[in-house]
């Protein structure tokens, strides 16, 4: 490998635009070779920003395949629905390609079993973006919890509004209800072994709201509250250890309370970052960090197919709860 690990991208669409390419941009030993996009605009627009000689127009199903030949990456990035990218991913982890996904991974557990699957059998390194476990904010006050001991439960708050049936290919559990099982994954630690679920259709014939308590083998409880039928966009989490807490939303603020004190320390997501751009201060820039470093062989990515294929293992399980109480 050169001094700097060469990427392709397949996708420019919003998300990779707004956080996967400028946190590659902000890394010097990251080149960006290659962007493999099938809208025209957006391919000559990210790429004349971020100076990317390989440009392919992706006007057949195998361009992408042509880039990857051609260009022999050190990694690649495929950004886009899992309805689509799927197949993509297959092929590059069959032919042994380090890869980075946006969540979710996969449209089910059994696509999720699979990627994980080819990805040990070919040595892939893998990550999938779930980066609310990288916010540097939250992360400190998870740290500061930690010092206390174990976290003994957590919880993660997760609301919408969007009470409209949702007609993607995938369910509001496998696009954003994934996000927070991660989430209290890595607050609580430990492994899933037992699931409680309740879960609602409100005004509309799909999963609209879901609540979920997790228990872990290590003692820790999580508590999951979803709903896409509140009056605003929220996403709020509680991290409990042996007397001190700490409670965040992760685009806003963050507090910690320790021996019974009630006006707390207060933190600000862009002040704990130094960043008020969203892809750093929401973890994204770290996410990819770790990714870059771990195709370098320095360390490993804290989300690898191997361990995120357990949060879609638990949102499958949880939609089976409510399938077989119908």
């Amino acid at each position: 490998m050169s001094d700097k690990v060469r990427v392709a991208m397949i996708g420019a669409g919003g998300m990779a635009n707004a956080v996967h390419y400028p946190s590659l941009a902000s890394f010097e030993d990251v080149e960006i070779a290659a962007i493999c996009e099938l809208d025209p605009e957006r391919l000559q627009t990210t790429a004349d920003r971020y100076g990317v000689k390989g440009r392919y127009l992706s006007q057949r199903f195998d361009d992408y395949r042509e880039m990857v030949r051609e260009v022999n990456p050190d990694a690649v990035y495929a950004i886009g629905h899992p309805n689509i990218m799927y197949p993509i991913w297959q092929w590059l982890l069959e032919n042994g390609r380090n890869l980075y996904v946006e969540k979710p991974m996969g449209t089910s557990a059994h696509q999720a079993r699979s990627l994980a699957h080819l990805a040990e059998k070919h040595g892939c390194i893998t990550q999938v973006s779930f980066q609310r476990r990288s916010c540097p904010m939250v992360m400190q006050l998870h740290a500061e919890c930690l010092k206390r001991g174990p976290i003994t439960h957590a919880v993660c708050e997760f609301y919408k509004c969007m009470q409209t049936p949702y007609l993607e290919a995938r369910d509001h559990m496998m696009d954003d209800g994934v996000h927070a099982i991660d989430t209290l994954r890595w607050m609580c630690g430990g492994e899933v072994v037992e699931i409680q679920s309740i879960a609602r259709r409100i005004g509309v014939p799909d999963i609209n709201f879901f609540t979920v308590m997790l228990r872990f083998d290590n003692g820790a409880t999580g508590v999951l509250l979803n709903s896409w039928t509140s009056g605003r966009r929220i996403f709020r989490v509680q991290m409990h250890a042996p007397e001190i807490c700490a409670e965040a939303e992760h685009e806003g603020k963050g507090a910690l309370y320790a021996d019974g004190d009630t006006k707390g320390v207060w933190y600000d997501t862009r002040d704990v970052a130094g960043s008020d751009q969203l892809h750093v201060y929401g973890g994204f820039q770290n996410k990819n960090r770790e990714f870059i470093d771990a195709v370098k062989g320095i360390g490993r990515t804290s989300s690898p197919f191997s361990d995120a294929v357990k949060t879609m293992e638990v949102a499958d399980k949880i939609l089976a709860q409510d399938l077989l109480r119908s």
